[in-house]
């Protein structure tokens, strides 16, 4: 029994050295590789964003996005009707 819980003990000293020292040579000779997750994103969203202006340099092209105000009355109109319905 006495030497079943000493191999047992020495079994789990000797996972424990192991996993430290891993540890020790994963940082100690590998390079730490920091990548700027927040930064790319709004870097691309800017790249992105100067795209679409240099396309689109002209102001009535970026006019012609709204919705006309009789389309957006009717929409409105629509809207309420539903929601009208879904309260009964």
């Amino acid at each position: 029994m006495w030497g079943i819980v000493q191999t047992i003990l020495l079994s789990i000293i000797i996972i424990i050295i192991i996993h430290f020292l891993c540890n020790y040579i994963k940082d100690t000779y590998s390079t730490k590789k920091t990548k700027d997750l927040v930064g790319s994103q709004t870097q691309k969203y800017k790249n992105m964003l100067d795209e679409y202006i240099e396309n689109n340099n002209n102001n009535n092209v970026l006019e012609n996005h709204f919705i006309p105000q009789e389309e957006f009355a009717s929409m409105d109109d629509d809207l309420t009707q539903f929601l009208q319905q879904q309260m009964e």
